[in-house]
C-alpha cells in the first residue's frame, strides 16, 4: 500500500485500468501530459507497482474472507449432516480423476490436474496398505509373544511355583525372578 500522497492519486483508477490494458509507460505518460501532469517514468513505474500491490492485497484479503465464509458454511452443514468418511472422499477423487482425464483431450491442464489427484489417491492407498501391513505385523508379533510366554511357562512351571511360594521375596522380586526365568533377561 502507498504510504504518502502523490500527484497521481486522483488518476489512480484510470492509471490502474491503463496498466491492466498493458499500456506502455510512454503511452501513460502521454495521457497524463494531456491531463496536465508531468511525471518521470521511474515515479510512474513505482506508482503503478504500488497500485498492483494494493490490488493483489485486496484480492488476497477477499479470498481469505471468502474462504472463511465457506469454512463457516461447511461447519454449519456438518452440524446438520456428518462429514463424509475418508473412503467417500477417495471415491470422489476417483470420479474427479476420470472426469479430468476425459476432459484432458480438450485441455492438457486437466491432464495435469488428473495426474496430481491420481498421485494423491495413490499415496493414500499406499499409506493404507502400509498401515494394514504394520497392523498385521504387530498382531503376529503379539501372538508369537503370547505363544512363547505360554510355552516358557509350561517348561518352567515347577521352578515358577518355587519362586512364587518363596516367602522371603517381595512381589517385585518374585516378578523379576520369573521374568529372568521366562525371558532370560533382568529388568532394567
Amino acid at each position: 500500500m502507498k504510504e504518502r500522497k502523490s500527484k497521481l492519486d486522483p488518476y489512480a483508477k484510470t492509471l490502474q485500468a491503463m496498466d491492466e490494458e498493458k499500456k506502455t509507460l510512454e503511452e501513460i505518460q502521454a495521457w497524463l501530459k494531456e491531463e496536465g501532469v508531468t511525471v518521470v517514468s521511474s515515479t510512474l513505474s513505482r506508482f503503478l507497482e504500488s497500485l498492483r500491490q494494493a490490488r493483489l492485497q485486496k484480492q488476497l484479503l477477499a479470498q481469505i474472507s471468502t474462504g472463511a465464509r465457506q469454512c463457516r458454511e461447511v461447519e454449519k452443514q456438518f452440524g446438520k449432516n456428518p462429514a463424509p468418511e475418508l473412503e467417500t472422499l477417495i471415491k470422489l477423487h476417483r470420479v474427479l480423476i476420470l472426469q479430468l482425464s476425459t476432459q484432458g483431450n480438450a485441455d492438457p491442464k486437466f491432464l495435469a490436474l488428473a495426474n496430481n489427484l491420481l498421485q494423491t489417491a495413490m499415496e493414500y492407498t499406499s499409506g493404507q496398505t502400509k498401515a494394514r501391513f504394520k497392523e498385521r505385523e504387530l498382531k503376529l508379533a503379539e501372538e508369537k509373544f503370547q505363544f512363547d510366554a505360554a510355552e516358557a511357562c509350561l517348561k518352567t512351571l515347577p521352578e515358577l511355583k518355587v519362586i512364587s511360594s518363596d516367602k522371603g521375596l517381595s512381589q517385585a522380586q518374585k516378578v523379576d525372578r520369573i521374568r529372568q526365568k521366562l525371558f532370560g533377561v533382568l529388568p532394567k
